[in-house]
This record gives C-alpha cells, structure tokens and sequence, in this order.
C-alpha cells in the first residue's frame, strides 16, 4: 500500500515514538517574529538555557507592526533583535522583509519534505511546496529553537480534489473558503489537508499559497501539496545552494518528487469539489465558514477595503486587483477607504516596477509598506464600532480587525470591485477574462539573502535536562466558570490590541474581554479555577497569549467537547489541563451548574485516570490523560520534558 506524502516526510524524521503515539520529530526549520518570540527568549534567558539547536536554521523578523506604532511594540523588536544578533540568526529588520509568511518562500526559507515550525498558525502556508510546516504556540516554539525537536500527535490525512474548469471570476480564496464551508471551522482538527486535482495543478505557487494559508480556518495542522515543476521552477534559486552543482531542475523535480503521495495511498477522508459552476463566494457574519455568494451580499455599503495579509498581498494578487480598477477606470468613491499593502519588500518594489502602485495611489488608495497590522486590528487599517470591511485576509472573527467592525473575507478580484463600487459587488466573468487574459508571471521570484552559514556548537543538552519544570498545580478543583458559547477564539479570550505586552499578568485582566457575554457573566470569571464550555474551544490564532490569561486570573482547567488543536497544545505546554469530554457529558455539566468540581488524577495506575466530581457525588464523570499529557502535567509543562528527551536523543547520537 502506497504512502501519503504527509506519512513519508514524518517517516524521514521521527527520532522518537512517544508511548500514545506522539512522534518526536526532528526540525529542519524554526521561524519566529516578534509578537510570539519575544516571551520565549525571555523565558529561556530566565531559566538559564537560553541556546539554539542551530543559528542556520532559524530565521527570525518584524512583520505584525512595521513599524512600531508604540513603546510596547518597540520594545518587543528590540528583544528579537538582540537576540538574533546574540545568537547570530537571520533576521530581516523594518524595511528588509516583508509578512512571514510571503518573506520565507520568497527567501526560499522551506523545501520539498522539509518540517518546520512558527509560533504564527498559518505557518501551513509553506506546505504548498510539499512540506509539513505548522503553527504552534510559545512554549513549542521556544522547545524548538532550544533542541530542534516538535513533538507531533498523529496525523488524519484529508484528501481534498478541486475538478472541473475554473470559472474566470473564481480564485483560490474562493475554493478554500468553499472548502472550510463544507467541512466545517473544526472538520480538518488534527489532520493534514492534502490538495490535488487539475485545478490546483493549473495554479500557480501564489493561489496555492493562497489555500494551504486558510487551511488552519478549517481546523487543519498544515494543507500540503505536491511537488511538481512550478514548484521547483519558483524556488529555483534556493535549491541551487542544497543540491549538487550537477543537478538541473529535471533531476531536483525527480529527487523532491520522492515525497510526493502515492498513487495508491489510502486517505482518512476524500473531499470532491467540482468548480465548474461555481461563483465568487464571500464570508458573512463571524466565522471563515460561514460563506455565501457574493451576490447574496450585494450592494451593502462597505467602509472600507483591505488588498493584502499573508493570504492576498503577493505580487499576483496586486496585479488582479489593479488591472480591476484599471479596466472599470474609476476612483475610490467618498466615504469608502482602500488599502493596500503588498507583503514584502520585494513585492512592494515589485509593484512600483510595473505601476501597479500608480493604479492604486490614482484611484484614491492608500498603499502601506509591509504589515500584518490591521488583519488582527492592531494598525494599519483598523476598524471603529459598526464599520464594515470587505478584506483579502483570512480570519472574520468578531472584532478581528477593531471591537464592532465587520469584516467579509473574499478574494482580491472581488475585494477591489467592491473598492471601486462602494457596496459588495460581484466582478463578472468577462471583467475577470479581460484581467486573467493580461495576467502574467515572472520569473527568479525567490531571493535568496546573502547571509553566510554560522559555526556553532550544539548545545549540551545533559547540562539542562532535569533542572526546569515542575508541576504548576497538585489539585485543578475548583470554582466553575460556564461559558455556554460554542468557536471561543483567541481574539475573543485576549484582543489582539494587547499583544505588545512582554509581561505575561498582564493579560489576566483582559481575558475573555471580547467574548460574546454580558460584562456582568465575565466578573464571574474571576475566582474561578474551571471553566466548562462548548465545542472548538480556542480556534484561531497560535498565540499563547490567551492561555496566558487564563493562567494569569487562576483558571487551571477547561472542560470542553472539542478544543483547538494548538490551544490545547498551549495549556499542557504550560502544566494547565484540557479536558475533553462527550457533548452529552457537557449537557450534563451544563444542565446541574454545579459552583464546584472536584478534579482528581489517579496517576498510580497505567490507566493515567482522573475524575471530575460534583458537590455529593454528583457528576461523576471519567476521562484519560496519555502518558505524555500526565508528564507535561507533572512537569509543569513541556520545556522540562523536552530537553529530558534531547538530553537522551543526544547520548544516543540521534542528535
């Protein structure tokens, strides 16, 4: 039976098989900015093991505020880039890089069956070249500069087939966001989306970068592809520096080829779209699967419109959007606001190279150097109360890009139609053949630093094993919190406004400030230790920051049906317990609103027990921790447990 490309590039690094399955994976690359980096180089400095696995393999930048819009966010450049430059890692300043997620294919930062890691959960972007790169929190991510190691759960592999002929006003936005509305905000949880078909074969890398992008809006690890020319063709000038002077692009496309799936590979679940008919499609209302037809939406007045993000600010997507205005030839209309913001540098210079950014400046839109700013809400474009925002980026969570603005995700071509209407407007297919048919590439698009590869010593990881971690909590009793609101995400639980803050308490006082609930239901929040809620609890963004929150107000556990993978990931990675139960067993949780639970763990037996216990015995309800889960717990969360594991990885030279 053949193998999934997902299974033959964790076969190639696995170290170590964890006794519930977890695999302990070797890292070919860690990439960190300064929103989730700066918290883990302070923590490592205060533990006393402040050192990298490999300086050439991390690569580190500013891409969120750029430039720093206050002394907080300053700050948080300043730690990530001393430190960078303490470690001698590569890192790309203010006016050098660009959004990480266009910076690190354009430097050709990933290859064919590689695995890396970023504290950012669309670090899924970069498997579109057929790697497995993922999202993760601050405390895996600072185990992963520390010892080179992620550890990874198993994966479903989730074969989806995008057929049938294109329809010109469609784009890759509009397939991913048909897929995420099919599937579901939790269908992909704790799988790899594998895309395939004759549509995804005719794309070129930035519409596939496009949906491996949005492939953690459905719950995904990563959404990979395969390897072919154009895969090759744009990384080009990067794989020339890893493979022999010999070797033309033919014989890389065989060798990468390797990881590509099997014909014959089984997968978990086949997901089949035919695109034939369909039309521009557009979010409404606060989660990337709820998705309708453009034309469903027509002719409500916007406020504004953002062409841009990790998702929509490549070079392709200016180009579409300006030949739109082009063609229509007419201004920005008043009281509507356009901004563009191409992705990186290069893009940017890209752009004023072909007049694109004339188009955009004489049109009446305001173009922006590099920036994630506004797709969170923290600058560049944010939102005031009531505002409606029709935006190329990837997530429309309530308040995402300011508290009471509305934002509708679609696709560069429909974003910039509706710019220069003034109202949600659908392009049609004949606008969209005339822009498609001028629609050109061009070549070398990877540019590849000049940066030199440094010597260094691998850490002694001996030296640190068994000195960090012990257990944050003996008993998780406690009082109960009941958050009866189904999709909590991380801008619900800390807004993206304090993000800048280094100091961890500091987000106690804001947990939860976003969330759906009455301010009087969130005083009840404080003094309570457990929170019961409902299903896909903490989607969204990698940031630790949330469960930070948590941690920082005494909330010790969450009792929940489904979690986010890389939340869940946070809480244990810092000696806090998730528990997952039946929904009939929430009901019941629900149902009696019992103010205590008595939490107990029975880690004396194999079977890892624990109980969740009611005043008089009411509620008695079992559930299991693996044995990795109880460590983490033990162990007050998993910097202890992984430099234990590098510790004995290196005696047994695997390291």
């Amino acid at each position: 039976m053949g193998k999934t490309a997902y299974r033959k590039i964790v076969e190639s690094h696995v170290l170590k098989t964890l006794s519930d399955g977890r695999m302990v994976l070797k890292l070919d690359r860690v990439w960190g900015h300064e929103i989730t980096t700066p918290n883990a180089i302070l923590d490592a400095k205060e533990r006393g093991c402040d050192v990298v696995f490999n300086p050439n393999s991390i690569k580190t930048m500013i891409d969120h505020v750029v430039p720093a819009k206050d002394m907080a966010s300053a700050v948080q450049g300043e730690i990530i880039r001393k430190w960078s430059n303490e470690h001698r890692i590569e890192f790309l300043d203010v006016g050098r890089g660009g959004v990480c997620h266009a910076v690190i294919p354009e430097k050709g930062w990933i290859l064919p069956g590689e695995i890396g890691i970023m504290g950012d959960s669309h670090t899924c972007t970069h498997s579109a070249f057929c790697a497995l790169t993922a999202g993760v929190g601050t405390t895996e991510l600072q185990s992963g500069i520390i010892t080179g190691l992620w550890v990874c759960p198993p994966q479903k592999v989730i074969r989806v087939n995008f057929t049938g002929k294109l329809p010109a006003n469609v784009f890759a936005k509009d397939l991913i966001l048909t897929l995420i509305n099919k599937i579901g905000v939790k269908g992909a949880t704790n799988a790899v989306l594998e895309f395939g078909g004759e549509v995804i074969k005719a794309m070129d890398m930035a519409s596939r970068m496009t949906i491996s992008n949005m492939s953690v809006e459905a719950g995904a690890t990563s959404g990979m592809m395969m390897v072919d020319k154009k895969t090759i063709d744009y990384l080009w000038p990067a794989i020339e520096e890893n493979f022999s002077f010999e070797d033309d692009e033919y014989s890389v496309l065989r060798k990468c080829s390797i990881y590509n799936s099997d014909p014959d590979a089984e997968y978990d679940q086949v997901v089949n779209i035919d695109v034939s008919e369909m039309m521009p499609v557009i979010t409404n209302n606060y989660l990337p699967g709820d998705v309708v037809n453009v034309s469903k939406l027509s002719g409500k007045h916007v406020d504004q419109v953002y062409i841009g993000s990790c998702t929509n600010g490549r070079i392709e997507d200016l180009r579409i959007a300006a030949r739109i205005i082009q063609l229509v030839d007419v201004c920005i209309p008043r009281g509507v606001r356009c901004v563009v913001v191409p992705a990186t540098q290069s893009i940017y210079e890209q752009a004023i190279k072909e007049g694109l950014v004339e188009t955009f400046l004489k049109a009446g839109c305001y173009v922006s150097g590099p920036t994630c700013g506004a797709c969170l809400g923290m600058s560049c474009g944010v939102l005031a109360p009531g505002e409606v925002c029709v935006s190329t980026t990837n997530r429309n969570f309530e308040g995402r890009m300011g508290k009471g603005g509305m934002v509708h995700l679609a696709s560069p071509a429909t974003a910039a139609y509706t710019a220069i209407r003034g109202e949600i407007s659908e392009p049609s297919v004949e606008l969209c053949e005339k822009v498609i048919a001028e629609y050109y590439d061009y070549k070398s698009k990877v540019i590849p630093t000049e940066w030199g590869d440094s010597d260094f010593t691998k850490p002694n990881y001996s030296k640190y094993a068994g000195t960090t971690g012990k257990s944050k909590y003996e008993d998780f009793s406690g009082k109960v919190f009941y958050l009866n609101v189904a999709n909590i995400n991380t801008d619900h639980i800390i807004p993206a406004k304090y993000l800048t803050e280094v100091d961890k308490k500091v987000f106690g006082q804001h947990c939860l400030e976003d969330a759906p609930i009455s301010a009087e239901h969130r005083q009840r929040l404080f003094g309570s230790q457990i929170i019961v809620a409902r299903e896909n609890f903490g989607c969204g963004s990698s940031r630790e920051h949330a469960v930070w929150a948590f941690d920082g107000i005494g909330v010790k556990c969450i009792i929940a049906p489904s979690f986010a993978r890389i939340f869940e990931n946070n809480m244990l990675a810092i000696g806090l317990l998730c528990i997952t139960l039946p929904k009939d067993k929430i009901e019941m949780l629900f149902e009696k609103k019992q103010e205590e639970l008595s939490i107990r763990l029975d880690f004396n037996t194999h079977l890892r027990t624990g109980s969740i216990i009611g005043r008089e015995d009411v509620c008695v309800i079992g559930f299991q921790l693996s044995d990795y889960q109880r460590e983490l717990i033990e162990k007050g969360g998993s910097i202890g447990a992984m430099l234990e594991i590098a510790a004995e990885l290196q005696k047994e030279g695997k390291l």
